[in-house]
């Protein structure tokens, strides 16, 4: 296979550093096997800590991209869930790019079947679903709210059957078909992507209109959900985050759809109870918004003037809670897909949504009013990010750039400065793709002054040209005064000034993680111009480790003793060394591992 046009650096970018350290061991160590790649798609089996191996697939963009973008998808048969990609997605990444010849080519899916007649696709869909009860039900449900394109051609559309919605929700929920094990060896996994897939088979009749049909699917998977959720309610992490969804996605089916009075009553019933049964654990309000749509729908007091232009706020009190802004949004999306652009409008401004407001201008080409709208009211990058994006998907390039460019512009609370760094970064990578050099240059500064990263640095560097000599100087400058910044070591290194990259190393902190390949560096690079700090850090960083016994470590104690060796010959201190390598090898005369690595640094070993 050819390489992927990424590296190292970008798959670091998709996991934290803990999970990205534990994949590069685990790549290292041999565990990446059955390497697969089947157009966009790669696969492979990861060992792990469970005797069956883990299953990992990945998918790339375009066949994968020199950013973090190349990489649209990752999933892993592990139960990791803390954020960022898993340790296991690391290794096959870091496989895949160092080892290239590893990963075999094969066919996708699709072409593989493109030839094969209806009788033939039958036979294979058969032949598999008597060996796996779970692709009956999973085909059920499929078929239950509409072939696939292309598939049963000229179909009648019918009602959907909830019936097996349901069955496919319980298998699911209940993990009876999951191949992995959830909190304890004894209990099967909760296929979680299979239910928010199985949720999002309602979101095509939403856009549709259909609230009916969208209705069969979510009311079954919320009765199943329930109870699922209830049995498992004191150690579950992210099952709850489903009750949001379902209301939302309930609200706005009822709102455009025509129950008869005695439907309605039944459904708020059904939805009093669930979430009566939600409270008891701590789920407050959680599917409080279906609740409302169906109790208010569109009759709400004052809700008709606002929506024709007669009222100036909404709520009528000026203040509402966060599931009455739940039950507006859900307004508003039912009266986007019904085509009734003005009452979105005049909803959208009351309500204080101007973002919306200014996004429904764009969609109806008035784009001088939305641009005009926007500066008047809006109040943060994200906003000002949001709508640039809609602008420039209406091909409004320019004036997706001026209202990027006004957007920096805006201040930005510390806390919230993360929204100006999106914004920059969006103007300087689409204002640097269409040669507008000035904004992108403008943006690139503004993207590293509220970010401090090191990408955002290089990025500027890239972009500057002739011109970084000065930018490079501005952005140190406002790199030193930082009260914060993760990559300033990284950086002021990288630039060699290697006084600087000294002092802003908290030791005490960084004695954390021997695996610091940042302050081993600099290390090297500081051990003639500051020996004495070189060897208190070396050391202590080898002590901690051999002390500690972690005998898979040892080898990072003996590359930290290496940079302490130069630190002590470049201070005219050798006899010195000799002395602290030989108490150290008696120290751990025991540790049959470590000991060899020790005699090694000794001189005339």
């Amino acid at each position: 296979m050819t390489p992927p046009p990424f590296g190292e650096d970008t798959i670091r970018a998709l996991a934290t550093e803990e999970s990205f350290a534990r994949g590069k061991s685990y790549f290292r160590s041999g565990a990446v096997s059955e390497l697969v790649r089947r157009g966009d798609v790669l696969t492979a089996q990861v060992e792990g800590s469970e005797f069956a191996p883990y299953v990992v697939s990945v998918r790339l963009r375009n066949g994968g991209v020199a950013d973090t973008r190349g990489v649209t998808e990752t999933r892993c048969s592990c139960p990791y869930d803390w954020g960022g990609a898993c340790k296991h997605v690391v290794a096959v990444l870091l496989k895949s790019v160092a080892k290239p010849g590893e990963v075999v080519e094969r066919l996708p899916l699709a072409d593989m079947l493109r030839d094969l007649d209806r009788a033939a696709l039958a036979a294979l869909l058969i032949s598999r679903a008597e060996e796996d009860p779970g692709l009956v039900l999973w085909l059920e449900a499929e078929l239950a709210v509409g072939a696939p394109d292309g598939f049963l051609a000229g179909a009648r559309r019918t009602a959907v059957d909830p019936k097996p919605i349901r069955r496919q929700a319980e298998a699911l929920l209940s993990g009876r078909n999951s191949r992995r094990r959830g909190w304890s060896d004894d209990v099967p996994a909760i296929d979680e992507d299979g239910v928010a897939a199985l949720i999002d088979k309602a979101r095509p009749f939403l856009e549709a209109g259909d609230g009916r049909n969208a209705l069969a699917i979510l009311e079954p998977v919320t009765e199943a959900l329930v109870p699922a959720w209830l049995e498992q309610a004191d150690w579950d992490e992210t099952l709850h985050e489903f009750f949001p969804v379902l209301g939302q996605l309930i609200a706005e089916a009822v709102l455009m759809s025509d129950l008869a009075p005695g439907e309605r009553d039944d459904l708020m019933a059904r939805l009093d109870v669930w979430q009566g049964e939600l409270d008891g654990y701590g789920l407050d309000d959680h599917l409080q918004v279906a609740i409302d749509a169906l109790e208010q729908g569109w009759d709400e007091i004052g809700l008709a003037d606002v929506m024709a232009g007669r009222g100036r706020t909404w709520p009528l009190s000026g203040q509402g809670d966060w599931i009455m802004e739940r039950l507006t949004e859900a307004r508003l999306r039912v009266l986007d897909i019904g085509g009734r652009a003005e009452e979105f409008l005049n909803l959208a401004r009351a309500a204080g949504r101007h973002g919306d407001h200014a996004a429904m201008l764009v969609r109806l080409a008035r784009v001088a009013e939305a641009a005009a709208y926007a500066r008047k009211q809006f109040r943060s990058a994200e906003e000002v990010l949001r709508l640039s994006q809609v602008l420039k998907e209406a091909g409004q390039i320019d004036e997706a750039l001026e209202l990027a460019e006004w957007g920096l512009t805006l201040k930005a609370e510390e806390d919230r400065s993360y929204g100006i760094v999106g914004l920059a970064r969006w103007l300087r990578d689409c204002a640097a793709a269409l040669a507008r050099r000035e904004p992108a240059l403008t943006a690139a500064g503004a993207a590293f002054e509220h970010s401090l990263s090191l990408d955002d640095f290089r990025a500027a560097e890239t972009l500057a040209g002739p011109e970084w000599t000065a930018m490079r100087a501005r952005l140190l400058a406002k790199l030193a005064a930082a009260k914060h910044a993760h990559d300033r070591t990284e950086i002021f290194l990288n630039e060699g000034r290697i006084d600087e990259a000294v002092r802003s190393v908290d030791v005490e902190n960084v004695l954390r993680n021997p695996s610091n390949t940042v302050l081993m560096r600099l290390a090297e690079a500081a051990h003639a111009s500051h020996p004495d700090w070189v060897i208190d850090v070396c050391e202590r960083m080898a002590v901690n480790v051999m002390d500690s016994g972690q005998a898979g470590f040892y080898e990072l104690a003996a590359q930290w003793l290496e940079k302490a060796v130069l630190a002590y010959d470049a201070a005219g201190r050798f006899d010195d060394w000799i002395e602290r390598i030989d108490k150290l090898i008696e120290k751990h005369r025991r540790k049959h591992k470590l000991k060899p690595l020790l005699q090694a640094l000794r001189p005339g070993a």
